[in-house]
C-alpha cells in the first residue's frame, strides 16, 4: 500500500494500492486512450474505470472502480473503492490485488451487419451514403465473409443504400438461407414489384424494415427527395398480400424512419398508415444524426435542424410506446422467431457508454466499431481477410472495445449522443 495526499488524487485521501504491474500482467494492451472526448466523471487527469478484481490467491470482486492517473499512467485502487468492493470481507483489507479482469465488453457476436451497396434511387439529403464511394458488395467476398464467421446466425444487409439495388441481392439471401443465416434489411420500399416480392418470400428473407419519414406524400419527398409516398404504401401492401395468399411465413414487415422538428408529432400518424398498409412490426424511429461525419455533408439551411435534436428525440420516446402499441416490437419478434440479433450486456454503472454486441462491416469488409463510422481503421479487422475470431482477438480491437464499453471515447465519435 501507498499512502497519497488528498491533492495528488483529487480528494481520495487514504490508503492507495498501485496495481499497475497487475494489471499490465492480466492486460497489456488495455489501457484508457491518452486522447479522448471529455469523459463523464473524469477529474481532470484521472478516470474512473470499471473491472473485477482479484484479491488474494482467489476471492474475486466485481464491477469494482479502479482510478486511471493519466499523465503517470498508473491503476490505482483507493481505500474507499475498495472498502466499498469489500463489503463485510473487512480481513482482506490489507491483501494485496492478484489479478484483473476488465474484458466486460460483449464479445461473442453471432449477428453481422455488412453493408451490401452503398447506391440508391433516393436522394436523401441528410444520407452520408450519397457521399461514399458508390459500389456493391462482391458474391464472392460475402461468401468468404460467412466462411470466416462460422458462429454467425443473422446477416443484416443494411448500409448507406438500397439493398434492393443490387443485381445479387437474392443470390447472396439465397446462399444465407442454405447455410440456416437468417436475413433482415432495411429498404426504403421502393422496388417491390412483383418478381421482388416473390423473391423476398421464397428467399425467406425474415424481416424487411421500411424507412417512412412522413405520413403527407410532400413532406416524404421533401426529406426522401425522389420518393413517391404513394408507391412505397402500394408496395407493401402487394408483398404483404403476397405472401399471406402463398403462405409464406416470412418476410415481416417493420417499420422505422427518422423525425426531424417539422415533423415532430407525426410519428402516431406514420404508425396508423403504416400499420393500415400491412406493416406489422414497429422498429424505432430517430433524430437527424449529430455526429461529425453526417453534419459535414448536410447541405445550407438543414443545420438548424440540429437545434432541436433533444425534443425531437423525446417526442419520439414519448410516442414510440404507442407505436409498440400498434404493432408488434421488434425485439417481441425477435424472440418469437429465435432470430439472434444481440445479446444481454453488462451495464456500466459509471457513465453512457457503448457495447454494440454485433458486428458492423463496410462494402469493403472492414469491420468498425459501429454502423457510423465509415473509415477502415485497421487493415486486421477485415472480414473478407481475417476470421471473426482473429478480429475479435486483435488486441488494438479489444483495446477500442475497452474505451467504449468504459465511456471513454474517441474523437471519431464526436457527436453521437452516447457520448453526450
Amino acid at each position: 500500500m501507498i499512502k497519497l495526499s488528498a491533492n495528488s488524487l483529487s480528494g481520495h485521501a487514504g490508503k492507495v494500492e498501485d496495481i499497475t504491474a497487475v494489471w499490465d500482467n492480466c492486460h497489456p494492451h488495455l489501457h484508457p486512450y491518452e486522447a479522448s472526448l471529455p469523459v463523464a466523471g473524469g477529474e481532470g487527469l484521472l478516470i474512473k474505470i470499471i473491472a473485477h478484481i482479484r484479491i488474494g490467491d482467489s476471492d474475486w470482486f466485481e464491477m469494482t472502480p479502479i482510478t486511471y492517473d493519466r499523465a503517470r499512467r498508473l491503476f490505482l485502487l483507493t481505500e474507499e473503492d475498495r472498502r466499498a468492493a469489500l463489503g463485510n470481507r473487512a480481513d482482506l483489507l490489507d491483501t494485496p490485488v492478484t489479478a484483473v479482469d476488465a474484458r466486460l465488453w460483449s464479445s461473442t457476436p453471432t449477428m453481422i451487419n455488412i453493408e451490401p451497396t452503398t447506391r440508391c434511387n433516393f436522394n436523401c439529403w441528410y444520407c452520408v451514403g450519397r457521399h461514399m464511394r458508390q459500389d456493391d458488395l462482391g458474391i464472392e467476398d460475402f461468401a468468404k465473409m460467412l466462411d470466416n464467421f462460422p458462429d454467425v446466425k443473422t446477416v443484416a444487409l443494411v448500409g448507406e443504400g438500397e439493398p434492393l439495388m443490387h443485381k445479387d441481392f437474392f443470390d447472396m439471401a439465397q446462399i444465407a438461407k442454405d447455410r440456416n443465416i437468417k436475413v433482415m434489411i432495411i429498404s426504403n420500399g421502393s422496388a417491390f414489384s412483383q418478381s421482388v416480392i416473390k423473391k423476398l418470400c421464397e428467399t425467406e428473407v425474415a424481416y424487411v424494415s421500411i424507412s417512412i419519414d412522413s405520413f403527407d406524400p410532400a413532406t416524404f419527398a421533401a426529406s426522401r427527395i425522389d420518393g413517391d409516398l404513394g408507391k412505397i404504401l402500394r408496395g407493401i401492401r402487394q408483398l404483404r398480400d403476397y405472401r399471406d395468399a402463398n403462405g409464406f411465413k416470412f418476410p415481416k414487415i417493420a417499420l422505422k424512419g427518422t423525425l426531424f422538428s417539422h415533423t415532430i408529432d407525426q410519428l402516431p400518424a406514420i404508425v396508423d398508415m403504416a400499420k393500415a398498409s400491412g406493416v406489422e412490426i414497429f422498429e424505432s424511429f430517430q433524430v437527424l444524426n449529430p455526429m461529425k461525419n453526417y453534419v459535414r455533408i448536410y447541405p445550407d439551411g438543414h443545420a438548424p435542424q440540429l437545434d432541436t435534436i433533444n425534443q425531437v428525440a423525446q417526442a419520439i420516446e414519448r410516442d414510440s410506446v404507442y407505436g409498440r402499441e400498434q404493432l408488434q416490437p421488434m425485439a417481441e419478434f425477435l424472440t418469437e422467431n429465435n432470430i439472434e440479433f444481440s445479446h444481454p450486456v453488462i451495464s456500466n454503472p459509471l457513465r453512457n457508454n457503448c457495447d454494440e454486441t454485433w458486428l458492423y462491416s463496410l462494402l469493403s469488409g472492414d469491420v468498425t466499431p459501429c454502423c457510423q463510422i465509415k473509415t477502415p481503421i485497421s487493415p486486421k479487422w477485415n472480414i473478407f481477410e481475417h476470421s471473426a475470431q482473429d478480429v475479435l482477438a486483435d488486441f488494438e480491437y479489444q483495446n477500442v472495445r475497452f474505451n467504449l464499453w468504459n465511456g471513454i471515447f474517441p474523437k471519431y465519435c464526436d457527436g453521437c449522443w452516447k457520448t453526450r
